[in-house]
């Protein structure tokens, strides 16, 4: 079955990942893409071929040639136009969060988000990596035992936009408190956030959130102004055992009691890689989910909001409404947590 695509914006993302990830699936064809910009229309038709139609923005695209789907990757200043035109409609649509680049929009669009009823896929690529898909299968099947722990970390040179409305642990929610959330195989109930100081703004270079999965603890730490491009790990310590996963080397070590040194190995990711790891995997997921394919339980499934809906045409989705939705009201809460310098309440999604 050949699906037909649009690329709701061509900027770097889509060029790096999407078109990548689409090409090596070999099921879609893109019929139409959209940018603002005179040099990026010309550079779709460059790229793309003169077969595809070329619009100005989402509205237009979604009016043209029919489409199975969307692909959506705008600016965040752009991400609530586009993906409330794809909402309205009814687009089945892979896209990246967060659903608003500003604080009161997140609920409404939250909300708009659980209401839709067409396939949605968030783009969190890191629950899709192979190493991590592994590693929290042995988790699950109880290889470190009761599980005391959970950190990600993530090192990079971004920096923080000084401008930003959301802070930086709301902004990034959506990946790094999924990851805990899948390797722990619950959600938080409440949240702590721990900032560097002197930083102007919102959005924190340096900063801490201490998530209660009740009982056990799951830390993000996030450093933006490192040396290194990008490094992201991630440590579960348990009663019998730990592990720790380098999720771009796909590097995973662990010990346990019976076997103290470490082992290292290596979880191999698709290739070519399309962006980032995961994405080859994380696209297939949601086009599956479009074709129709059978409904089937995945490893990678983490709580019972991030099972499979069972319904026609949605397929394996654990970057689903549900899921996305509870994951912005994390980072809400977090905002929460922000002001009021101590634990923060975290609502569930019963409350949108």
């Amino acid at each position: 079955m050949e699906l037909r695509v649009g690329l709701i914006g061509y900027g770097g993302w889509t060029r790096m990942a999407y078109v990548p990830a689409l090409g090596r699936d070999g099921r879609a064809r893109i019929v139409s893409a959209a940018a603002p910009s005179a040099a990026t229309q010309e550079r779709i038709r460059s790229e793309l071929g003169s077969d595809v139609a070329v619009f100005a923005n989402a509205e237009d695209l979604l009016s043209g040639p029919q489409v199975d789907a969307v692909f959506i990757a705008v600016s965040d200043a752009a991400h609530e136009e586009a993906l409330a035109a794809a909402l309205d409609a009814e687009a089945p649509m892979f896209y990246e969060p967060p659903l608003s680049n500003k604080r009161r929009r997140i609920r409404p669009m939250a909300a708009r988000l659980l209401a839709a009823p067409q396939v949605t896929h968030a783009d969190l690529e890191i629950g899709f990596i192979p190493v991590f898909v592994e590693a929290a299968r042995r988790v699950r099947n109880g290889l470190i035992g009761q599980v005391h722990s959970a950190s990600v970390r993530l090192q990079s040179n971004w920096g923080a936009d000084p401008g930003a409305d959301l802070s930086t642990l709301n902004h990034i929610a959506p990946w790094y408190v999924d990851t805990l959330n899948r390797i722990l195989d619950a959600t938080p109930s409440r949240v702590l956030i721990l900032e560097g100081e002197g930083l102007p703004g919102r959005a924190q270079r340096q900063c801490q959130g201490l998530y209660d999965y009740g009982g056990t603890w799951g830390t993000v730490q996030v450093n933006l102004g490192c040396v290194v491009d990008l490094e992201t790990t991630v440590e579960v310590n348990g009663e019998d055992g730990d592990l720790i996963v380098d999720l771009f080397s796909g590097e995973l070590r662990q010990r346990t009691r019976s076997r103290s040194e470490w082992s290292v190995e290596r979880v191999a990711e698709s290739e070519p890689r399309a962006g980032w790891p995961g994405m080859n995997e994380c696209v297939t997921a949601f086009l599956d989910a479009v074709a129709g394919e059978p409904l089937i339980e995945t490893e990678s499934a983490a709580s019972e909001g991030d099972r499979l809906r069972e319904a026609p045409g949605t397929g394996p989705l654990p970057a689903d409404a549900r899921s996305v939705a509870q994951l912005h009201l994390t980072g809400m809460a977090a905002e929460a947590s922000k002001e009021s310098g101590g634990w923060a309440e975290i609502e569930g999604i019963d409350s949108l």
